[in-house]
């Protein structure tokens, strides 16, 4: 039986109800529960090599494309069973991060220099901007030692965009406002610090910290908690205090003694009323209720109509995304998005780029 071809460009829009990006590795683990059903297997052997070694006429090798059509469901234009879209969509879900990053195609993440001029008028034509920067992942980068360095660019960069007109900048870290004002040494920017507990910015914002009397005596109760474990004292790991939140960093830890340190400390942040998070090879307790998400929107209460720009990347500023794309924000994530996907709309290669994207945004609001 001769198989139906998927619909062309100039017909496939008014069609489509559904769009799932699926990994190739996690669409073979559903082939292999569902093996009973043939026509399953027939498709999805049409969509990749059983090897892995690629995935036939497709341009982007590691994903699946799962189509929803009126007439029938479609995996890289092979006809599927609505039983096993059904399947489909209910693991992977009908929204969530875009996982797809092929240019083109609705929903993706995009190079951002590829839309360059059509943004470059949305910002020129906006009242006002706003740009937020991710310290940790956007502004600085690890160096061979393991520490984070700033990059030497970025306070030039930013102060051009916030002497460019009704345009505001800001900074958003876990770590401490102090530590960012000594870097970056810039008073006419916004910084966040402490994922939205320590803030200070330039201008009127709504105030979005929780109580940070108690927040700081909760980790002061933490911290004596942690300095009474022994596995705590085991070279490779080490426990910072941030004043509002308790970071464990364990980067340079045996992997042994990283699972021991992580489970006693999930049990004393939960005593202690506090949230967990998970950063880049460290755990960190925060007060409940702190979220950079939250300080974001304050900052921007206080600059109404301005359009947003959100620069970063990381499990935090994930969060950013989501909500700032329901404000038709310009979202850009900064490398290659991970395997989990990304909320952000658009993507840059690395922190290079940023202070690039930067200059950009200074400029087009000098012309508008």
């Amino acid at each position: 039986m001769r198989k139906k071809p998927l619909p062309d460009a100039a017909t496939r829009a008014p069609m489509f109800d559904t769009f799932v990006a699926v990994p190739r590795y996690e669409l073979r683990e559903l082939v292999s529960s569902a093996a009973r059903h043939a026509r399953l297997q027939r498709a999805a052997a049409a969509s990749f090599a059983e090897d892995g070694s690629e995935l036939r006429a497709r341009r982007i090798p590691q994903y699946v494309f799962v189509h929803t059509v009126r007439r029938g469901v479609y995996v890289s234009g092979s006809p599927l069973s609505p039983r096993m879209h059904s399947f489909l969509t209910g693991r992977f879900g009908r929204g969530g991060r875009v996982r797809n990053s092929e240019v083109g195609r609705t929903g993706a993440v995009r190079p951002l220099w590829a839309e360059a001029e059509n943004l470059r008028e949305r910002i020129a034509e906006a009242d006002a901007l706003y740009g937020f920067f991710s310290f940790d992942t956007a502004l600085s980068q690890r160096a061979s030692h393991g520490h984070l360095r700033t990059n030497p660019a970025a306070r030039a960069a930013l102060i051009r965009l916030c002497a460019a007109p009704d345009t505001r900048g800001a900074v958003c870290s876990s770590r401490k406002v102090e530590t960012m004002q000594r870097r970056l040494r810039l008073h006419r920017l916004a910084y966040v610090g402490v994922h939205g507990a320590d803030v200070q910015a330039y201008g009127l914002r709504m105030v979005t910290e929780p109580d940070l009397a108690l927040a700081e005596s909760a980790v002061q109760k933490l911290r004596r908690a942690c300095s009474r474990i022994a596995v705590f004292e085991v070279p490779g790991i080490a426990v910072e205090d941030r004043t509002w939140s308790l970071v464990l960093h364990l980067r340079l830890a045996e992997p042994q003694a990283r699972i021991e340190a992580a489970e006693q400390f999930g049990k004393l942040v939960a005593a202690e009323n506090l949230e967990l998070r998970a950063g880049s090879d460290s755990l960190e307790a925060v007060p409940d209720g702190s979220s950079l998400w939250r300080a974001v929107l304050g900052l921007l209460a206080g600059m109404r109509g301005a359009l947003p720009v959100y620069v970063g990347a990381g499990e935090t500023d994930e969060d950013v995304f989501a909500i700032l794309n329901r404000r038709s924000a310009i979202t850009v994530h900064v490398g290659p998005p991970p395997r989990a996907g990304t909320n952000a709309r658009w993507q840059v290669a690395d922190t290079g780029e940023v202070i690039r994207l930067v200059h950009w945004l200074a400029d087009a609001r000098r012309k508008s």
